[in-house]
């Protein structure tokens, strides 16, 4: 196949919504795959014990996977569902097993490199990982699926009746 049909099928407006909606579906999910593991050490990090916060990441970690092989809208918009769920669920052990240790804030370290410490307040947990980590994620996922059901409805033809 030469170069030239190569590119006349990359520009038809079905390939590039696929090819688009792919590469978000794809970045969504191995920004999912960081919050997981990131979210898995928090608990140990921050000297909190919640286990149903490190279970739940080892689903979502589980789940991202299955996301990122598996090809599909169906599977992008409910990744982005459960992805969804379990950032509620998560952050709301972390909230509660903070509370139930008399912490008035949650001292994040980001890396060796930087040096100062960032306080979560305890009443603001839920919120905050909701609107940082999660919900951008869960959106990426569900236009990423949005954008391959749409694309594979335009490329289906219509049964002409007769």
């Amino acid at each position: 196949m030469s170069t030239v049909k190569i590119q006349g099928a990359l520009q038809t407006p079905k390939h590039v919504r696929a090819l688009l909606s792919g590469g978000l579906g794809v970045f969504s999910s191995l920004l999912a795959i960081g919050w997981a593991l990131w979210a898995y050490n928090l608990p140990s990090a921050v000297n909190v014990t919640s286990s149903q916060s490190q279970n739940l990441m080892l689903i979502q970690l589980g789940l991202t996977f299955i996301m990122f092989t598996l090809p599909g809208g169906i599977v992008n918009i409910l990744g982005a569902l459960s992805t969804f769920l379990i950032g509620v669920y998560f952050s709301s052990g972390i909230a509660d097993a903070a509370r139930s240790k008399d912490l008035t804030a949650l001292p994040l370290r980001f890396s060796g490199v930087y040096t100062g410490n960032v306080s979560l307040a305890t009443d603001r947990i839920v919120s905050t990982f909701l609107i940082v980590p999660v919900f951008p994620i869960a959106v990426l996922l569900l236009i990423s699926g949005l954008g391959a059901l749409a694309t594979y409805r335009s490329g289906k033809k219509a049964p002409v009746h007769g």
